[in-house]
This record gives structure tokens, C-alpha cells and sequence, in this order.
């Protein structure tokens, strides 16, 4: 799909520590998902220090605008990373719906990273309709 008709919930920015990190502010779904719901398309360049790191993407949901995230409903495959620099595409599809209009959702991407060697993770996340 091309680039200008997506959007962007996380830009590019890149995760050299084993850490969990929550980026940026939280994407605003007033209404939830469309019918048919949206799939998070996660591109990414991926490589290690050493051949026991991992890393996983989550999607994370607020309900009540952004006062708590609900973390572990949409998560990627964990993904090895090898110490050759490799291009990653992963998609995360998710429905919600608001349980209020008045706070609308709100979704947040997570990457977590774990194991001995330093990781490299360059990222990026766009949304797109899960079936046209």
C-alpha cells in the first residue's frame, strides 16, 4: 500500500538497550476500529551483539483516555535477532471499541527487547485497514 495513504503511529526511532519502551503519544480511535478492524504494519531493521536477544511489539489500549493501558492483547511472535543486520516486516491486526464515546480509545506501540547483547532496532508503525 503506498506510504501517503497510511497513517503513522509511531515514527521511525531505533532501541539499543533490553528494555521496554513506550513511545510517543498515545493515537487517538474516537470511534474504535472500523468494521472490519486495522492492522498495525510494523516495518523494522533488526540486528544484535549477540544471538540471544529477542524482540516482541505490543499493542497497547486505553479505554479510559489514557490513564491505563490494557498491555498483552495484541502482541507480535517473538522475533530472534541475529547479528547480521536484517529487514523485518510484522502485522499486529486488532478491533476495538470504546466502552464510552466520551473518552474515545487510545492505542500505544511497545517494543520490548530482551537477552545479553546490545540490540539494534530501527522501527516504524503504520496503520492500514486489515481487509479492504
Amino acid at each position: 500500500m503506498p506510504a501517503d495513504l497510511m497513517t503513522t503511529v509511531q515514527a521511525s526511532r531505533s532501541q539499543n538497550t533490553v528494555t521496554t519502551f513506550s513511545a510517543g503519544t498515545p493515537f487517538v480511535l474516537p470511534g474504535g476500529t472500523p468494521r472490519r478492524g486495522l492492522k498495525l504494519h510494523i516495518l523494522a531493521t533488526v540486528a544484535t551483539s549477540s544471538t540471544t536477544n529477542t524482540v516482541t511489539w505490543n499493542l497497547a489500549v486505553s479505554y479510559d483516555g489514557g490513564s491505563t493501558f490494557n498491555t498483552g492483547l495484541f502482541t507480535s511472535l517473538s522475533y530472534p535477532l541475529t547479528t547480521t543486520s536484517l529487514p523485518l516486516e510484522v502485522a499486529i491486526p486488532f478491533d476495538i471499541s470504546p466502552t464510552s464515546v466520551a473518552n474515545g480509545t487510545q492505542i500505544r506501540l511497545d517494543c520490548t527487547t530482551a537477552g545479553a547483547g546490545v540490540p539494534a532496532v530501527t522501527y516504524q508503525a503504520d496503520l492500514e485497514l486489515a481487509r479492504p
